[in-house]
């Protein structure tokens, strides 16, 4: 589960990182991306059902990805 400075982060710059994680996680659609945006665990579990990486990779992944932007 993220933890909550990520998932804030997540929320407020979901619009600019938008093309990075379609980019990061082909396969994501933008229904997956709309219902992620206020749901950040959500977006979490679509992204490992969708690319059959462990959530924890993903978590790993987005925190990342939210930290260099």
């Amino acid at each position: 589960m993220l933890d909550q400075q990520t998932k804030t982060q997540l929320k407020d710059k979901f619009q600019q990182l938008k093309p990075q994680l379609k980019q990061q996680f082909s396969g994501l659609t933008d229904e997956d991306l709309q219902s992620g945006q206020s749901d950040p665990d959500q977006l979490v579990q679509t992204i490992s059902q969708k690319t059959g990486q462990p959530s924890t990779q993903i978590e790993q992944q987005l925190k990342t990805l939210v930290q260099s932007s």
